[in-house]
């Protein structure tokens, strides 16, 4: 009897963890939350590059609707030079007729800061006609920027302005929402926050993904429809009006 109760003691006594095991363990959930992040990356990388159409100048392009404009950094008013760049290949395409249309899409979600009003000014000083320039104040993101392009301004075919480390995931969104749309790569220098943010979309890459193809996220607002077709004078309020 008292040789059996020493065996269920034994069976009972739970087996230790070693230190060879536990790294095991963090090195398997690193592998998994870094491995599936670089697959989505790769992925969405290899489809930009073999199926989008893009290009880093304007003539490679086939003509469009409208150029969509995403915002960026603004100092003291002033755009940063990512935003800069942008905004004088938007230009670039309008002067060029390529696009008629010109939708600069920002973050203005509170009074103390406005991408979008800066974004205005700088084309409306580069001779844009007012009629054809308008403002998305909600573009928080991406993902808010493309949706609400086709589902608020009606837009079918566009071109994306900016940098290229952008465009991949741009054209992985439009791609599943059913928008046509083609990529001007907009680098024009090395910019100091190039390693940043590449390292930020590397992340931002696995976030659409996941919006696109789990949960079917939507922007955090949406609207009444405000065609691209008419004047654009009517989107500044909040912004110059």
């Amino acid at each position: 009897m008292d040789f059996g109760l020493k065996n269920q003691e034994i069976q009972k006594t739970p087996i230790p963890f070693s230190k060879g095991r536990i790294r095991l363990a963090l090195l398997l959930a690193a592998a998994i939350c870094i491995g599936i992040p670089a697959s989505i990356d790769l992925s969405i990388e290899w489809d930009y590059e073999n199926r989008s159409i893009h290009a880093g100048n304007y003539r490679s392009l086939k003509p469009a609707t409208v150029a969509i404009v995403p915002g960026a950094s603004v100092y003291k008013g002033i755009p940063s030079p990512v935003l800069q760049d942008r905004l004088d290949c938007a230009v670039e395409l309008y002067k060029q007729g390529k696009v008629r249309k010109i939708l600069l899409s920002g973050d203005n979600g509170t009074s103390y800061y406005n991408e979008v009003k800066p974004m205005l000014l700088y084309v409306l000083e580069r001779g844009v006609s007012e009629k054809d320039v308008f403002v998305d104040h909600a573009g928080f993101r991406t993902l808010d920027t493309l949706v609400r392009a086709k589902e608020i301004f009606q837009v079918k075919d566009a071109i994306f302005v900016s940098q290229r480390f952008h465009q991949p995931r741009a054209a992985f969104i439009s791609k599943k929402i059913g928008l046509d749309l083609q990529s001007y790569e907009s680098d024009r220098r090395i910019y100091i926050s190039g390693p940043t943010s590449r390292f930020r979309e590397f992340f931002a890459r696995t976030l659409a993904w996941i919006d696109m193809n789990l949960t079917n996220t939507a922007p955090k607002y949406l609207g009444k429809p405000f065609p691209i077709e008419g004047s654009g004078v009517k989107t500044w309020k909040g912004s110059v009006i």
